[in-house]
């Protein structure tokens, strides 16, 4: 098995939120939000907006899933090296990135102790037969 590095990880997500199909009142409330944040033209963010914007994620009482459209919505548009930075971000400053948080489902927002992280991570990787298997005992 393969293990990616941080910086394909944040590469393959760009690749998959550009294929999101979003409907025309979902990219309004999105691109809403990306705007409340101070991204005006999410086409040239600069390092500075995506500060701004990762600022605003903490600060808000967003929940992982809308998080979650609106880096999607915003890789469609957004630099790969602005988004890239964003994933990779730590905005609630437990140690785990932004992509990572999403993938675990811990709360993006909060400060995770290393327990909830570990937690998650376990339940992530926990065995799951399949339900129609047949097991000798």
């Amino acid at each position: 098995m393969t293990i990616l590095n941080q910086q394909q990880q944040a590469e393959l997500i760009i690749q998959q939120a550009c294929k999101e199909n979003f409907t025309d009142s979902e990219k309004a409330i999105y691109d809403d939000f990306i705007l409340e944040a101070g991204v005006k033209n999410p086409a040239k963010m600069t390092e500075a907006t995506a500060d701004a914007l990762i600022r605003y994620l903490n600060g808000c009482e967003a929940s992982n899933e809308f998080v979650a459209n609106v880096v999607n919505r915003l890789a469609q548009v957004a630099p790969a090296h602005i988004m890239t930075k964003i994933l990779l971000s730590d905005n609630d400053g437990d140690g785990v990135p932004l992509y990572e948080e999403l993938k675990l489902g811990t709360k993006v927002t909060e400060f995770d102790t290393s327990f909830e992280i570990a937690a998650a991570r376990q339940r992530q990787y926990q065995f799951s037969p399949t339900r129609n298997c047949d097991m000798e005992l």
